[in-house]
């Protein structure tokens, strides 16, 4: 532990330069998502929060890009158009990404070229959370739940007409982003209205620097982007008794996939999100005086993917759609806020998730989802899949993964009390998990054996202890203990096939088991009329940790790198420093840095682990003028695990410069912002395909948001 004191501690003194903090900040009202709704500096582990500032300046256009700068936090990106962000070195299904509170019913965890539906233009403020209030929305998520708050369905009464536009353009990629939202009130209705549409050409990557063998520089082809979407919500609130509301929204991308072997690989995924809730907050005087609050959320996704790629029967033909996903999602969350109960007040509820995911993958096209229902099987392994053997594993080449569903029943209860010298959260959870298999989709010549499809159930739990102490005016201490539990999800557990868009192979693993890990999280707060310093340092002990791991073979159809889900105990060690310093009523400084060693039981790292960084930012605030000057140093990479490349290091530097103007009945804000001002090379180590898609080179933005 004192080694990570003295890595944080050189990092900050050597290191000047850092990637933008960006508005981002610790809540200083109420953490949002906390059951007892309390201040931040009684919450043992406070969430993060970035404000709409901090959204509307997003240097891309992900929700990786947006967090990358907070301490703790990595940008699991794939090119612009996939970015899903990578908390304490953990991802997929580690990370709860979420709308509002409900599951985004994406498919982002499977695999890293599956863009989050979670558009963060569209959402006033987006919080990251960790603790024991995680609990209340699924169970696993070990590293961390990311939510993106819209206040779509308004939960108090509104005031006339409200709303705001904002308009983007940057010189790297030639591209361009619009999004406005209007809110209409009158008496306890609201009607809301948003959309976005952005575009963006091939991007360009740095020029100086070392660009390592077999990878990307200059323009990057098959790099352009496109995204659009909108929704449109009613909501009944009265400000007392409670509220309830509906919103129907449409989220479509469409990104190509940088490669090295000049390939036009794209992927489309288009979401119909429906959402309802409400809640009920009965007089306090009456015969439910007990209860604050009955909150119930209902949401229902259709989701499907398109990938394209060429067609392998006709050369020279065009491309076609050789995958195709399809998927429903349903899923209610009812929680009750309970009045004090002698010195404990929290929150108890019930969570139901059902998930129905189908695919196609055929080379000459996927008009739909295939169906062999009506072809005679025995039983037995298929031919064709015997006689893909290479590493000692089967490989498949049809429609990888059998028609599945997943419904996950959860019960939760998360409660706090005061105590002396602070606040104590206790949670606890527990989920049944059941994933049915069919093999319908897959030609009968490439199914496992009869067995393989059989029901796989889960019982994970998950108890969760947090607490503070208030040294004194000044400091807190705050500590946050947890056994957690995660199941295995259907496609760690059934995809046997390519991931075309990631040039890699991907092999299933049936056998994979619960993982549980051990936490403990020591962090300090110090606050004062000029600095406010936190530092935290976090030991994850997992059994049976599932990763995906490079296999030293390739698979027997395209010769691409084949991965494999495997279980080993693990760890997590690391650290996270944050400083904001006012230097006067002009200036301020922001420093922040993070490091994380990841490594399996025998001592090997584990893959993508991020590496260690610093954030370094100087600013001037005067009036309605605001300038900062930030930079990036992040260390290399050369704790790899096996077939893994390193990494080499890098230093960016941005500088961004802004006016609010201040009209009569509403308000401008002019942005100008420009990133990597030295146009240096560099990869991000966290992504699959770092040497295809490296950071992008030097780019200007201007940016004009319109609020009134």
């Amino acid at each position: 532990m004192p080694r990570l004191f003295l890595v944080i501690t050189s990092l900050t003194s050597a290191c000047l330069s850092v990637e933008a903090l960006a508005h981002s900040a610790e809540l200083d009202t109420v953490v949002v998502s906390s059951a007892g709704q309390n201040s931040i500096y009684d919450v043992a582990q406070p969430a993060t929060v970035l404000n709409k500032d901090a959204i509307n300046d997003n240097p891309g256009d992900t929700l990786g890009t947006l967090l990358d700068s907070t301490p703790g936090i990595a940008n699991a990106s794939f090119g612009p158009g996939v970015g899903r962000p990578v908390i304490r070195g953990m991802s997929g299904s580690r990370v709860k990404i979420l709308q509002n509170g409900s599951d985004s019913a994406d498919l982002s965890a499977m695999s890293s070229d599956h863009s989050p539906m979670a558009e963060a233009s569209s959402a006033e403020q987006i919080e990251v959370i960790y603790g024991p209030a995680t609990l209340m929305y699924g169970g696993g998520a070990i590293g961390g739940v990311v939510n993106l708050i819209d206040r779509r369905i308004h939960e108090q009464p509104g005031s006339g007409l409200s709303g705001g536009l904002n308009i983007k353009g940057s010189s790297n990629d030639s591209g361009y982003s619009t999004d406005g939202l209007m809110d209409t009130s009158r008496g306890n209705w609201t009607l809301h209205l948003d959309g976005f549409h952005r575009s963006a050409a091939d991007y360009h990557s740095g020029e100086r620097g070392n660009i390592p063998a077999a990878s990307n520089s200059g323009r990057i082809a098959n790099s352009d982007s496109e995204g659009s979407g909108g929704a449109v919500a009613l909501s009944w609130a009265d400000g007392n008794r409670g509220f309830i509301g509906g919103s129907i929204s449409t989220l479509e991308y469409d990104y190509g996939v940088p490669n090295t072997d000049g390939e036009a690989f794209r992927v489309k995924p288009t979401q119909v999100r429906y959402d309802l809730k409400g809640a009920w907050r009965p007089d306090p005087s009456g015969a439910f005086s007990w209860l604050d609050e009955w909150r119930t959320e209902l949401s229902f996704n259709d989701y499907e993917h398109a990938e394209t790629g060429a067609r392998n029967d006709i050369p020279g033909a065009a491309t076609v759609d050789i995958g195709l996903f399809e998927q429903e999602s349903r899923e209610l969350q009812s929680r009750i806020r309970h009045a004090a109960f002698g010195q404990w007040q929290g929150t108890f509820g019930l969570q139901m998730k059902y998930q129905k995911l189908a695919l196609c993958h055929n080379h000459s096209g996927c008009s739909g989802i295939p169906s062999f229902a009506a072809t005679a099987w025995d039983g037995a392994t298929g031919f064709n899949l015997l006689n893909r053997e290479r590493g000692g594993f089967l490989h498949s080449h049809s429609t990888p993964m059998p028609l599945n569903e997943t419904t996950q029943t959860g019960v939760f209860l998360v409660e706090q009390r005061d105590w002396a010298q602070g606040t104590l959260e206790l949670g606890a959870r527990l989920d049944s998990v059941s994933i049915s298999s069919d093999p319908d989709p897959i030609d009968p010549n490439y199914r496992q054996q009869r067995s393989y499809y059989n029901d796989k159930n889960f019982n994970p739990a998950t108890l969760s202890a947090a607490g503070t102490w208030v040294l004194d005016e000044q400091q807190r201490l705050g500590l946050n203990l947890a056994r957690v539990q995660r199941a295995p999800d259907a496609a760690e557990l059934f995809w046997n096939g390519d991931h075309h868009a990631t040039f890699s192979f991907q092999l299933d693993n049936p056998d994979l088991s619960v993982e549980t890990a051990w936490t403990v999280d020591i962090n300090w707060l110090r606050e004062s009329e000029h600095d406010r310093v936190k530092i935290a340092l976090f030991h994850y002990r997992f059994q049976d940790y599932i990763y995906n791991e490079l296999k030293d073979f390739t698979d027997p159809f395209h010769d691409n790198n084949v991965y494999r889900h495997e279980q080993d105990d693990a760890r997590f060690l690391g650290a996270e420093f944050s400083w904001q310093h006012n230097i006067d009523e002009l200036w301020h400084l922001d420093i922040n840095a993070d490091v994380v060693q990841a490594r399996l039981r025998n001592g090997d790292h584990l893959p993508r682990t991020p590496p260690a960084s610093v954030l370094f930012a100087i600013n001037r605030e005067s009036g309605h003028l605001l300038m900062r000057l930030e930079g990036q140093a992040t260390a290399s990479q050369k704790r790899t695990a096996a077939n893994e490349d390193p990494s080499d290091g890098h230093t960016l530097l941005n500088a961004s410069l802004s006016y609010r103007q201040l009209l009569a009945h509403s308000e401008l804000l002019w942005r100008l912002a420009a990133s990597n001002l030295t146009d240096q090379y560099a990869l991000n180590h966290v992504s699959y395909l770092k040497h295809a898609a490296p950071l992008a080179g030097r780019n200007v933005q201007l940016g004009l948001n319109w609020s009134f």
